[in-house]
């Protein structure tokens, strides 16, 4: 892990490098087990037959039902002598994963699960964009490099979407979108975590004010959520509890710990693992441009997640 992050860090948080052997390798386990956890989200979702924005709403909200009442039940004291900063902070998260489920679920009804995987992503860059921006210091030529060769791919998987029409390319786009809404979370997640709110109590704010923002957006524009069929109320509610619960609430564990563009690194397996799922559940054959427009993106990802942490 970094020394430091530039927009976030506080003199009183220990950083990642202060992280004793042993916690590292259950950070390390923890990050593998939501890793396998979350790359089964895509799979959910194909299985879910409903509006993206559905299919967001009933995720995060399942998983608000299971965290919500624990924290009101066990955190109560700490929810209520929050600063307004730690609160913000969680809240905001909260706002940027609502927008990445959003964009990410919608992205899956355009383009396959591999340039999908592969495009969402890219947060390690954004990450590394936005610390240059906050901080206003001159990219490096890592972050420069990083940007780079993440274009370039991304120009790849664009080229052979193409192919697919315009719907490949908005599936495509979307996807990238959802990326920047990642590294927002994450950030905005590592701003909490640092502050001393426990796990419990921060994704009872995050995920509780996703499912609030999103519901909100599904009853405003009257979409349908019963009559839907058997297979897909139980994909959401799986997304809910496995991708949800146990996957993302490894990863907002993790944050207290590591930098997110560390924890950030550790998701580019999610890719390759949710391709390899898509292949064996739904026979989806991994596009030709993104077996080579991937390695290019993740190439970008590493660079930008080395400058992040210089």
């Amino acid at each position: 892990g970094p020394q430091q992050t530039p927009i976030m860090s506080t003199t009183t948080t220990p950083t990642s490098t202060s992280v004793p052997r042993a916690s590292g390798a259950t950070a390390v386990a923890v990050l593998m087990m939501a890793l396998a956890a979350v790359s089964h989200g895509s799979i959910f979702v194909r299985l879910a037959d409903a509006h993206p924005f559905v299919v967001s709403a009933f995720r995060v909200g399942t998983a608000a039902l299971i965290v919500v009442p624990l924290a009101v039940v066990l955190r109560r004291k700490e929810l209520a002598a929050l600063n307004a900063r730690t609160l913000w902070a969680s809240l905001g998260a909260g706002a940027f994963l609502a927008l990445h489920f959003i964009t990410w679920i919608a992205s899956l009804g355009h383009t396959s699960i591999a340039n999908s995987t592969v495009l969402v992503t890219l947060n390690p860059v954004w990450i590394a964009i936005a610390t240059a921006a906050f901080t206003r210091r001159r990219p490096s030529g890592l972050v420069t490099a990083s940007v780079g060769l993440s274009v370039a791919g991304c120009a790849v998987i664009a080229w052979g979407s193409a192919g697919g029409g315009a719907g490949s390319l908005v599936g495509d786009g979307l996807a990238v979108l959802g990326g920047i809404a990642a590294a927002g979370y994450l950030m905005m997640g590592r701003l909490a975590r640092q502050r001393g709110i426990s796990l419990l109590a921060y994704v009872a704010l995050c995920y509780g004010g996703a499912a609030v923002l999103l519901w909100a957006l599904v009853l405003a524009l009257g979409l349908p959520v019963v009559g839907l069929g058997t297979v897909t109320y139980w994909a959401m509610i799986g997304m809910g509890v496995i991708s949800q619960v146990i996957g993302h609430s490894g990863y907002n564990w993790a944050l207290k710990l590591f930098n997110p563009a560390f924890i950030a690194v550790c998701l580019l397996g999610e890719p390759i693992l949710a391709s390899c799922l898509g292949l064996i559940y739904f026979g989806e054959a991994i596009p030709l441009a993104t077996i080579a427009g991937a390695p290019l993106i993740m190439a970008g990802i590493y660079l930008g997640a080395r400058a992040e942490r210089s």
